[in-house]
């Protein structure tokens, strides 16, 4: 009896045994992502354990091959998409509204990095801590609390080459913000698949206009 039970559970686990196997191959973009590494130590990374936007992998390798030393970038939520931007940016200020998480972040990023607190709200200080800071962006990642009106405060604050970021783009409540940018001229690239240690399909969505940094 124990033989043929042996037996049967051996077929029951050849399948998701062999999807295994494969996906921790090398050269599976499970392995290769990045994804793996981010399940063992719990954080955003990539294969080398550097620190990557809690993003689907395919935007963060499309920023990495595009993003320009002397770009000027904000954040509506930080992290360590503050690390990553930073590595590969000029300046980079984002704003968060959990001082735990905050105290954390300011401990992690580079002296390029700033971080702001701000209180979570509804259309009020949250969304437009971006007009505290002097000067326009080239990227503005929109990936914190009520994004349909960070959105709305963060269009003007763009370069005239300016590009938005619109994190998880296909829920529903923030197709406002959608509409908006699309109302406002902006084209838009979709980029979907696995986020670091997440194993459903997420969406990012990069806004462009003509002549964009990013040179979309």
């Amino acid at each position: 009896m124990a033989t043929i039970v042996g037996r049967q559970l051996k077929r029951r686990l050849a399948v998701p045994y062999g999807c295994y196997k494969l996906a921790t191959k090398r050269g599976s973009f499970i392995h290769e992502s990045g994804w793996l590494e981010s399940i063992r130590t719990s954080t955003p990374c990539d294969q080398s354990g550097s620190p990557v936007p809690w993003m689907n992998y395919s935007v963060v390798e499309f920023l990495r091959e595009r993003l320009q030393p002397g770009f000027r970038v904000f954040e509506y939520g930080s992290g360590y998409s503050t690390c990553f931007f930073a590595s590969l940016c000029q300046t980079v200020i984002s704003v968060e509204y959990d001082k735990a998480w905050l105290d954390r972040v300011r401990q992690m990023i580079p002296t390029n990095a700033r971080v702001i607190h701000q209180e979570k709200d509804v259309d009020g200080e949250y969304c437009r801590t971006i007009h505290q800071v002097d000067g326009n962006f080239d990227i503005v990642l929109v990936d914190g609390r009520d994004r349909v009106h960070c959105v709305a405060q963060a269009v003007s604050c763009l370069t005239g080459e300016g590009v938005l970021l619109l994190d998880d783009s296909d829920r529903p409540r923030y197709r406002k913000a959608v509409d908006q940018l699309t109302q406002e001229g902006f084209r838009n690239l979709k980029f979907s698949g696995l986020k670091p240690g997440n194993p459903c399909r997420t969406e990012t969505t990069v806004f462009y206009r003509d002549h964009n940094c990013l040179g979309i």
